[in-house]
């Protein structure tokens, strides 16, 4: 791929960025499968709450 170093940078920083968020969205699923019951819930008004 030819492109001019400051393209090459900011697409790699765009790449590290998405796998990063893709890491972490993964991390939370996987935490939130562990939740029961009412910490569901708990769950759902905290992230709601923002």
């Amino acid at each position: 791929m030819d492109m001019p170093w400051p393209l090459a940078r900011d697409f790699s920083t765009v790449c590290a960025h998405i796998a990063r968020d893709e890491l972490l969205q993964s991390a939370v699923a996987a935490r939130v499968a562990q939740a029961e019951g009412k910490d569901w819930e708990k769950w759902v008004k905290e992230v709601k709450a923002g």
